[in-house]
């Protein structure tokens, strides 16, 4: 049993000691790499890969997991996960403990390993979700010291001051390199994990992190009073709602071009403006997870 602990450098000194506790009493040649600010997750993962390591574990919140992830796609080592962010929307997705000793004993014990589909955006992997507008923008304006002092919770203040100020964007999307259609549009979610499109769109289709495609999710709202439509009524007036949300599947690419450029965001961080291609990796990584009752456990 050889794991390679990546630490992020925002993991706080508590889970860091409870990660060097579960190991110690687990008596285990593991090895933790305390991630420096500054430095390439995915380069020093990608370096130290030929040492024969039997998974990669990050540890950390979800950018964490997708830099991780970055170097792992299309290879057989599997990626595990301890949840040491703010969201933790992968484990959480996945079914992973959050408890810091409870998921080091999944990652090194009995488990199943389940191949998820990836996004790649700009060369870099991300595992949750893309988007521009109103998603986009609440990231954007919500600061770390906010998600430091309240958590998730201190998105939720600066959505609904979205949400009030939202006007429509002219956007032209491009899916799996088809002819493009433009939209008058105050948010465009893809989701590849279901967990926090549901949250954003409850209403939405069924969202896998296996099946292969990601889901195209674009809000055409003309003022905010509009949002209740969707969110509350939806079922009593449908013609009315799906004038305004239009839900497509991609299984190749999602390209959005939008003039002037917007902000993109990725897993919860900015990571530039459009345009923007979105590419599909089915079945790109391969995850440490819990057994489901009945089916074979796989100990590395």
């Amino acid at each position: 049993m050889k794991l390679l602990f990546m630490v992020a450098p925002t993991v706080g000194e508590e889970i860091r000691a409870a990660l060097h506790a579960a190991l110690q009493d687990l008596s285990l040649g593991c090895e933790i790499y305390a991630v420096t600010p500054g430095v390439s997750i995915p380069e020093v993962v990608s370096a130290r890969l030929h040492e024969g390591f039997d998974g990669v574990v990050a540890v950390g919140g979800d950018g964490t997991v997708s830099s991780v992830a970055h170097a792992l796609t299309d290879t057989h080592v599997p990626l595990g996960i301890v949840p040491a962010g703010t969201g933790n929307l992968v484990a959480r997705e996945l079914g992973i403990p959050l408890d810091t000793r409870a998921a080091v004993a999944l990652a090194v014990g009995p488990h199943a390993l389940r191949a998820i589909d990836a996004m790649l955006i700009n060369g870099l992997t991300y595992l949750l979700n893309a988007g521009v507008g109103i998603n986009a923008e609440v990231i954007d304006r919500t600061s770390r010291l906010g998600k430091s002092l309240f958590g998730r919770t201190a998105y939720v203040g600066t959505a609904v001051w979205k949400v009030l100020q939202a006007k429509p964007q002219r956007l032209t999307i491009s899916i799996d390199g088809e002819e493009a259609c433009t939209y008058d549009a105050t948010d465009v979610l893809i989701s590849n994990c279901g967990m926090l499109a549901r949250v954003l769109h409850p209403n939405c289709p069924d969202v896998r992190a296996d099946d292969g495609q990601v889901d195209v999710c674009i809000i055409c709202m003309k003022v905010a009073i509009e949002y209740p439509w969707y969110y509350f009524i939806r079922s009593l007036f449908p013609r009315h709602v799906n004038r305004i949300i239009h839900e497509l599947p991609a299984s190749r690419s999602v390209t959005i071009h939008c003039e002037p450029p917007i902000v993109v965001q990725a897993d919860g961080d900015i990571i530039g403006t459009t345009p923007v291609t979105i590419n599909v990796r089915p079945k790109a990584l391969s995850v440490i997870v819990p057994s489901a009752p009945g089916a074979e456990e796989v100990c590395i």
